[in-house]
């Protein structure tokens, strides 16, 4: 009969362990279904398609055409191969086949060509980026959701402990020794520590649905997670990581391809300036039947310069010029908030690595504190308001600990994102 009762608890175990996730597994599953990087990675796919039509103005151009014209008030006289003069019928076929090739068009395929290679390239550190991000999104969601159900292990425990207070101050009133106040503000305290299990259960839960939303998972998934919440250690310094960061961010790789680009963008604009030689090979064919033979070969060279179109070519290369400028000033500042964002979160990792220090300490203090207050009351040395206290000192510290711990991972994770260190 045991046996039956155990087994449905068994049963409940065993499914909710099946969900437990560590941190690995919610990285690789974040990095697999997030949609940003799903769509990122077509967005790139959509730029290499492009790069690849830029290859078409380098090949020839082959050309066919086949006509018919009937003539209703009868046909003009024509001259024909053999130099003779006649007159066609009033049907009259022509076809007409080309080939052609640019010899000559100032740089502009070219330009076209390396700039749609920058794109592709501005494109890809996009996609980076935006990994970066995913991946810092769910670090953080996991050691947040880590630390919240430590917080809820820490106030059961306090809940536990007021519970004991409360059963030690009930005995005490029962043998004269304690005053019914006492067993009041016990109760008190013993349903405060319930309100903050209940309130703490409810923050793990959406720490949960935080990162159940990041991986994916539907609603009626039920997933837990596990791991060892420990100090985090880190030992490179901030020059290295700057000087690191500048090289290899996204974001700034992102806007030197912008500036490749743009500068391609300018040489486009400037090889409206030069002339286009175009060569061509031609067969024309005109005659009374449907497949003509009358054959005319041409082969011809054509160089296009306009002499005057406006004024817009001019403007055009200046707008190209004034914009490569802008991105190569929008570059230096890039560079400059990147060196920020680092200092920044360099110290806000030693200020949680410190925190953790200071609260281990305090926590070794409240820890002897309730013990002594404890030891106290029992032998009734000692009042009830201080054991009380003490307890909440305790949990206080407890709590704090544990937020110290999973708020350093987060800060840890934060340098690695502004220091694009890719850790998966």
């Amino acid at each position: 009969m045991k046996i039956l009762k155990i087994l449905p608890f068994l049963f409940l175990l065993w499914v909710f362990e099946l969900y437990a996730i560590t941190l690995d597994e919610a990285i690789k599953r974040g990095m697999e279904v997030s949609f940003p990087i799903k769509q990122q990675k077509e967005s790139v796919k959509s730029t290499e398609y492009q790069y690849n039509s830029t290859l078409d103005p380098y090949l020839p151009k082959a050309n066919v055409q086949g006509g018919y014209t009937r003539y209703l008030y009868g046909s003009p006289t024509s001259s024909r191969t053999s130099g003779a003069t006649g007159t066609l019928r009033n049907d009259v076929y022509n076809a007409t086949g080309s080939l052609s090739y640019r010899l000559y068009d100032g740089g502009l395929r070219s330009a076209r060509r390396q700039g749609s290679i920058s794109t592709v390239g501005r494109e890809k550190e996009k996609l980076e980026s935006i990994k970066n991000d995913i991946l810092f999104s769910i670090k953080t969601a996991f050691y947040t959701a880590l630390g919240k159900k430590n917080i809820v292990e820490k106030r059961k425990e306090a809940y536990e402990t007021a519970k004991k207070i409360l059963e030690l101050t009930k005995a005490k009133y029962e043998a004269g020794v304690a005053k019914k106040s006492d067993v009041l503000q016990s109760e008190v305290r013993l349903t405060s520590s319930k309100i903050e299990l209940f309130d703490a259960q409810k923050d793990f839960e959406k720490a949960i649905e935080d990162l159940n939303s990041l991986l994916l998972y539907g609603p009626d998934d039920k997933i837990d997670v596990e791991g060892n919440l420990a100090s985090p250690s880190f030992k490179e310094s901030l020059d290295v990581l700057a000087e690191r960061a500048l090289k290899a961010r996204p974001d700034v790789n992102y806007q030197l391809k912008e500036i490749e680009r743009l500068d391609m963008v300018y040489k486009e604009k400037k090889s409206e300036w030069y002339p286009k030689l175009d060569a061509e090979l031609q067969q024309s064919r005109v005659d009374k039947t449907v497949i003509p033979n009358n054959r005319q070969d041409t082969f011809g060279l054509t160089l296009t310069y306009p002499l005057f179109d406006g004024v817009g070519r001019y403007y055009n290369m200046k707008a190209a010029a004034s914009d490569l400028s802008a991105a190569r000033f929008r570059l230096e500042e890039i560079k400059r908030t990147v060196r920020l964002e680092i200092a920044k979160a360099y110290k806000d990792y030693e200020l949680s690595l410190e925190n953790i220090r200071l609260y281990s300490e305090l926590l070794r203090e409240a820890n002897t504190n309730f013990e002594q207050a404890m030891g106290e009351y029992k032998v009734g040395r000692g009042d009830i308001l201080t054991l009380l206290q003490a307890e909440k000192d305790l949990a206080k510290a407890n709590e704090n600990l544990i937020t110290s711990l999973y708020q350093a991972n987060n800060s840890l994770a934060n340098l690695k994102k502004v220091a694009y260190l890719m850790d998966y």
